[in-house]
Parts: structure tokens; C-alpha cells; sequence
């Protein structure tokens, strides 16, 4: 008890007020004698404040600089240039909340600004109703096969083998209560397989979710399998795990998808040691009923003034619980706000470079690998900034190659995959932050 901030009186008032003498009365039926300590902690003397600050900093130098090191990994978290004028700006404190701007009198800019990254991204994907405000790219599209359920009333969802594990872990999590069969569909040379689609789909599937660029960094067919999918009156879902790759791949609403989420995380996010991040869920204009979260929309005040405000709110804080689509509550505003000040310095031709660059290093990597003759290739197929290699030599040699040359080494893929050929294979990506001469140094160290 001596770390309650009481007196000694306080203290024996509430003991008595509960009916015991002591503290020790109090937690002698709930906690037992075995699990509590015996002696003192053997905890040192106190320091003084400089003393303590000196004592941290030795030991946050045993740590590597992470910022010093080039990410030679992806998996669905991208490191990205960020603009240093959005970094000024979001140190403004009136973005510093992450409060749902329920009255829209006192929220204009929030509100403004979320409208505005909801029409970016609308453009982008082609869908004609965007939530802005997911938690991150693995709750958007569970909540995408959630919905697929209540618009189509069937309790079948196809997922892909090749959606990031951690998003079907979490589809799995969310649909539990529901007790969908949750049928799995694999893939075949890095791609998901056509034919097994064709064969496993029916009539009673409520929707399909394919990730594209996919966990290998694969681009879809998306084409094929949307016609195969509508075919069968499901739904099609599109996840899209790195955002950037928008910028040169065709948008999901011109292929088909009826149901698109996304991890906005690449668009001026930094790592953040895994979080946290923020997504979006859009989806065509006549199922936006069934839409978790709330939407920004524009409207007109009594004085014929342009004004926003939250509209569509299907969460059980707005209607009747009985009635909610989602019990989303937070609001990731200021990584919204992140991404709105992102796209808005980076522009149309400017997200289409980056892009472009990511790819073409990507592949440029790829080539040096494979020239080097230490690697092999296991798919041959098309992939955006994301390509699998087999390793000749041990993965734990090439992980301690490429860390004592400050780059952080790639993933190793049969941590999620457990099939024979991808043992010793490693998932490999590349973005705008690694040079050309990085690039080079890697293959010359990992040839040597």
C-alpha cells in the first residue's frame, strides 16, 4: 500500500470502511501466500536526477540507431520519405487530439481536413464512399468481411493465402461470433490460384478478399478474378497493404472491387515501432449504409456558408446497439491529418514518382541478387516493391552481414509460410529511402 498516495488515517478508514483490520486481511483470500513476495526487492539507492538522466543514456547507447539503418523489410510496414514541412505542421497543437470532432461549431478544420484526405483517396481507388478513420489495415478488412456478410446475407468468405497473415489472424478474430466458414485459397507461383478459385467458389460465398500487391508483392490478376468472383453474385474485397503502390497500379474501382480497404500507413506515417497507424474502408455509393465509422460530409450553414460535418454515423455511440454496423470508436485523427498533409505536398505526379521509383529499385535489387548467383528465384512473377529469393547461404549469416552494415536484414518468409520450397527464402523491400549505392552495397555484400 505504500505506493497509494494516502495518509495512514485514510488509509484505516477505507480498511474499515471495507470490514478489515489490515491490508494483509484484505488480500488474504484473493491473492495467495505463494505468489507474494518474500524480502525486499533488491532495488538500488535513489539517484539523483542528472545521475539518472547520465544512467539511461549509457544504456540507450547499447541500442542500435535505427534511424541510422536502411529497412531491407516491408510485410505490410514501409518506411517512406516524410516531408519536413509535414512534420512542422503536425506539431501545430490544434491537431494534437485524437477526439471524434462530434460538434462540427468548434471542428471546422478537422473536419475540412478530413474531407479533403477522403476525397484523395477516393480518387485514388475510384470508390465513391470512403471511411477515413480505421485503426490500421487488419481491423478495415475484417470489418470489410463483415459487412460483405450483412449485405449479402450468406456466412461463406474466401480469403486468400496470400493476404497478410496478421490481417487474416484479425478476420478470424472479428468473425468469430458470427461463425462464418472461413475458407482459405491458395496460391500458385506467388499468385493467387485461378483455377482452385473457380473450383472452390459458389453461390453461397458472401465475398472474396484478395491483397494486392499481395504478402509476396505480387500483382494480382485482378481482372480474372473479379469476373470469376461476380460470376458467383460475391463480393469482391481488395486489400491493399502498401498505399504508395496506388501511384502507378490501376485503381481497384476500375477492376471490379466492391469493397476496398487499405493501411495509410506508407502515406507520411513513420514506423513508430509498429503503430499506431491508420487505414480507410470504401466502398460503392449503394452499399454505404453498411459502412462502419462516419464519414465527413459538405454542407451549407444558415448563412449559405460551405461547412462539414460528421455524417453517416452507423456506430453503436450514435444509434441503437441492436442497429450498429461497428463499435469503432477512436479516432486516428492526427494520423489522418498525417496523410492528408502527405498527399497534398506530394501531389498527383508526385506520388506516381515515388512509386515508379519503389518498383524500379525493387526490380534493379532483384537483378543484382540473382547476377550475384548466391540467390535463386522460386516465383516468377510480376511484383511491385516486394520480391521473394532463396538464400544459397544460411539466412542467420546474411541477417549479421547485412546488420554490421547498418541495414535492417529482410524478413524471413516460412516464419508465416511453412511449405518446404520457401525454406531459407527471404521477402525482400525496397522503397524511395534506399539509394542506389544502397542498393549496390547490399548486393556486394551479400555476393562477397
Amino acid at each position: 500500500m505504500r505506493y497509494i498516495p494516502n495518509t495512514e488515517e485514510q488509509k484505516k478508514e477505507m480498511l474499515k470502511e471495507i470490514g478489515v483490520s489490515s491490508f494483509d486481511d484484505l488480500i488474504k483470500e484473493g491473492v495467495p501466500q505463494s505468489i507474494r513476495l518474500k524480502g525486499k526487492l533488491n532495488i538500488p539507492e535513489a539517484r539523483s536526477e542528472t545521475e539518472l538522466e547520465e544512467k539511461i543514456y549509457n544504456i540507450a547507447q547499447k541500442n542500435s540507431n535505427f534511424y541510422l539503418m536502411k529497412p531491407l523489410i516491408g510485410a505490410g510496414a514501409y518506411r517512406h520519405y516524410i516531408p519536413e514541412a509535414e512534420k512542422f505542421l503536425l506539431q501545430r497543437e490544434e491537431f494534437w487530439t485524437c477526439y471524434t470532432p462530434y460538434q462540427p461549431e468548434l471542428s471546422q478544420g478537422t473536419l475540412q481536413s478530413i474531407f479533403e484526405y477522403q476525397s484523395y483517396i477516393s480518387r485514388l481507388i475510384k470508390m465513391e464512399a470512403v471511411i477515413p478513420s480505421i485503426y490500421d489495415g487488419a481491423s478495415a478488412t475484417a470489418e470489410a468481411a463483415l459487412m460483405s456478410l450483412r449485405l449479402t446475407h450468406k456466412n461463406k468468405i474466401m480469403v486468400s493465402n496470400l493476404v497478410h497473415p496478421h490481417y487474416r489472424e484479425t478476420v478470424k478474430t472479428y468473425l468469430a461470433p458470427h461463425e462464418p466458414e472461413i475458407i482459405e485459397l491458395p496460391y500458385k507461383n506467388g499468385l493467387v490460384d485461378l483455377e482452385k478459385l473457380k473450383i472452390l467458389i459458389n453461390e453461397d460465398v458472401a465475398s472474396v478478399i484478395i491483397q494486392n500487391p499481395n504478402f509476396f508483392g505480387g500483382i494480382e490478376k485482378l481482372a480474372e478474378i473479379s469476373e470469376i468472383v461476380h460470376s458467383k453474385d460475391a463480393l469482391l474485397i481488395m486489400v491493399i497493404a502498401e498505399s504508395i503502390s496506388l501511384g502507378v497500379l490501376k485503381a481497384p474501382g476500375d477492376i471490379g472491387a466492391d469493397i476496398v480497404t487499405g493501411n495509410a500507413q506508407s502515406f507520411g506515417m513513420d514506423l513508430n515501432y509498429g503503430g499506431p497507424y491508420n487505414a480507410y474502408l470504401a466502398t460503392k455509393k449503394e452499399y454505404i449504409r453498411q459502412l462502419p465509422g462516419r464519414i465527413i460530409g459538405e454542407t451549407t450553414d444558415v448563412d449559405g456558408k460551405r461547412v462539414f460535418v460528421m455524417t453517416l454515423r452507423a456506430r453503436e455511440q450514435d444509434i441503437r446497439r441492436e442497429r450498429a454496423t461497428s463499435n469503432i470508436c477512436t479516432n486516428h485523427n492526427l494520423n489522418v491529418i498525417a496523410a492528408d498533409i502527405f498527399l497534398s505536398l506530394i501531389g498527383t505526379k508526385g506520388l506516381y514518382q515515388i512509386s515508379l521509383l519503389n518498383t524500379k529499385s525493387a526490380h534493379y535489387l532483384e537483378n543484382l541478387l540473382l547476377k550475384s548467383k548466391k540467390f535463386e528465384k522460386i516465383f516468377d512473377y510480376p511484383f511491385y516493391n516486394e520480391f521473394l529469393l532463396k538464400s544459397k547461404e544460411d539466412i542467420a549469416t546474411i541477417n549479421k552481414k547485412l546488420l554490421e552494415n547498418n541495414f535492417v536484414p529482410p524478413l524471413k518468409i516460412c516464419e508465416f509460410y511453412k511449405e518446404e520450397n520457401l525454406k531459407n527464402v527471404l521477402l525482400f523491400a525496397v522503397t524511395e529511402v534506399l539509394s542506389r549505392d544502397n542498393l549496390n552495397k547490399v548486393a556486394k555484400i551479400l555476393s562477397e
